[in-house]
Parts: structure tokens; sequence; C-alpha cells
């Protein structure tokens, strides 16, 4: 298997204008790899800076300097710390998705439709989109009631099942996920790392971000542990 992604020295700082131009220094000289088909745990405390770096990977935010060197599907390099926002979303459209810890939909849209618009904006037909969408829920034991229902209504494990379905259903050549298991049980909790080893088997990259040992223990090949910004420790699974 070929490197999918290789951070090298990155670094990322918030100017805080509300503090007299405050420097809040998030990463510091980060640098790690990830291969094709790997899963790669992100651990450490609340504020060492592990949504950042995932932010910076997806480009939700920019690096304040450092390389965030991608591989595309065709074998090209793309520094994301640099590239344009038309290459960024294009990349987001096709091979790269980013699931949050939060449901963020459109209000009035049924939970099976919001699966689904992953796959039709992939070309798929609503139909295709729907049904596979079912599948994902049948095996997240979203109660059916629930399928036509508008997620905004939801409690938070089952907004957290409707996320993880979306992010996972158009199989995403590279996947960064933030504590996609948190508020489940332990049956909904295996059923979600059942679905992204497979994933993974499909030769889906994932970059993991999770406090839960079973989890992690379950899923990754290795683990990357940050501190204060910092890359303290590599722990392999």
């Amino acid at each position: 298997m070929g490197k999918l992604l290789e951070v090298v020295n990155l670094r990322k700082r918030f100017e805080m204008h509300i503090l007299n131009e405050k420097e809040i220094h998030a990463l510091e000289q980060v640098s790690f790899n990830v291969d094709e088909g790997e899963i790669v745990g992100l651990t450490g405390k609340t504020g060492s800076g592990k949504s950042t770096l995932m932010k910076c990977i997806h480009r939700t935010y920019l690096a304040s300097s450092g390389q965030i060197l991608y591989t595309n599907g065709q074998g090209q390099t793309i520094d994301l710390a640099a590239a344009s926002e038309h290459e960024v979303i294009r990349l987001r459209r096709s091979e790269m998705t980013y699931c949050s810890q939060f449901l963020e939909v459109i209000p009035r849209v049924p939970a099976v439709d919001v699966v689904a618009s992953g796959l039709v904006a992939r070309g798929r037909s609503i139909e295709e989109g729907r049904s596979d969408a079912s599948s994902c829920f049948e095996r997240l034991s979203l109660p059916k009631e629930l399928w036509d229902a508008y997620p905004s209504t939801f409690s938070g494990g089952e907004q957290q099942r409707v996320n993880i379905a979306r992010a996972m259903i158009s199989r995403p050549r590279f996947l960064l996920v933030d504590e996609p298991t948190a508020s489940l049980d332990i049956r909904t909790k295996d059923a979600v790392i059942d679905m992204l080893i497979e994933l993974k088997n499909t030769g889906t990259s994932i970059i993991l971000i999770t406090h839960d040992g079973h989890t992690l223990r379950r899923m990754a090949d290795r683990s990357l542990h940050l501190e204060d910004g910092r890359l303290k420790e590599v722990v392999y699974a």
C-alpha cells in the first residue's frame, strides 16, 4: 500500500482579536504519515489539538505553516495547506469526507434523504440513495419510524447515527471522523466499528478521534498522541 497523507511540520495559531491580539499556539511542528487503507487513531486530552489537526487536514482551518501532502486517486500530490478552495471542494466532493461530532442538516429534510444526499451528489439516483440509507439505518438500529422524520427532533444518539451513516454511505477514499461512537450503547457502537472496518477493508483510509478505549483497540492500526499541540507519542496497536 502507498502513502495517502504526509503531514510535515504543521503549525496552527489563532489570533484572539478580542484579547489584544493574543496568540494561541494550537499545533506545533506536527508530522506524521497515513497509508492507504490504514486507520490512525488520534488521542489526547480535551484541548490538546486533535480537532484542530483534523480540521486543518480537511481545510476547515487554514494551517499557519507546514505541509499537508495528500495523494489523490489519480496519483497526484496536493498540498492541502496551500491548495485553492476549488481544489479542496473538488476533493471533498469526490474522495474526502469529514464527520464531526455534531449533525448539521437543513430543517425539514427527512433522515433518509439527509443520508441519501451523499450518494445523489455523486450521481446515484434518489431511489438507490434511499435504499442504501435504509440499509445503514437497519445496521445502526435506528427505529424505522424515524427514517422519514426530521433529525432536528432526534436525541443525541439518534442524530449521531444519522451523521455516521451520512459520512460512510458514499464510501470515501479518505474519512476523517471525530468521536464516532460517543453516546452510543455497546451494540450500536460495535455496529459503527464494524462498518468502519469494512470501509477500511475496501481501501478507505481513516483518521479517528476517540476517547473510547474499546473503539481504539478494535479499530486503530496505530495511535498518535497529542499533548499541548505537539505529537508526543506514537502508540502502535
